[in-house]
């Protein structure tokens, strides 16, 4: 509002008067009438917050259902699957028993034929048989200068030194000897005794 002062200039109050402000009347402080323009702000933040957060709850849930789908709807190729994971499973087990099995075999015509190519001079074989696990070697040894056992130790020395002879046999040792006579002739009759693993 204006004031027209029409007094002399000697006359008029000297007297300053502040101009007025808009200021609300119930004594409110500035920073008071910050905060009450805060709270709305602050509202209209949490509600924009909130719709976000149901639109991407809608999102999320529209996802799952198509997720839901498409994974209702491999359900017999799944199936296949599983069934062809089971019957490899079975069949890869069949075959590692049968390989196995494989590795265990003795051949036994390799032995035989390790057994002949070590034999030495005045060493033949009569009787090879095997039981479970025993294994037993049943032969005759002839020597001109009275050394059968010689024979017979390098013979199984012989044997004992070849890896492929000995992997099925934990042991592999000369039992029983026996001096005989055949046509005049002196000979010893031994028995070779192993286990087989």
């Amino acid at each position: 509002m204006i004031e027209i002062n029409l007094l002399p200039e000697e006359l008029r109050n000297r007297v300053i008067k502040p101009l007025k402000t808009d200021a609300p009347k119930t004594g409110a402080k500035p920073g008071a009438q910050q905060l009450i323009l805060l709270v709305p702000v602050i509202f209209i933040i949490l509600i924009i917050v909130h719709i976000s957060m149901a639109f991407s709850g809608i999102a999320k849930a529209a996802q799952l259902n198509m997720l839901k789908a498409k994974w209702n709807k491999a359900a017999p190729e799944r199936k296949i699957l599983e069934d062809f994971k089971n019957e490899h499973t079975l069949s890869s087990g069949v075959t590692n028993e049968m390989q196995k099995l494989l590795n265990e075999r003795i051949t036994w015509a390799d032995k035989l034929n390790r057994l002949s190519l070590a034999l030495p001079p005045g060493v033949w074989l009569e009787a090879i048989s095997v039981s479970g696990k025993a294994f037993l070697l049943e032969g005759k040894a002839a020597s001109l200068n009275k050394d059968e056992i010689s024979l017979l130790r390098n013979f199984i020395d012989g044997l004992k030194n070849k890896p492929d002879f000995t992997k099925n046999f934990s042991s592999l040792e000369l039992s029983s000897i026996q001096k005989d006579t055949v046509g005049g002739q002196e000979v010893a009759d031994f028995k070779i005794a192993g286990t087989l693993k």
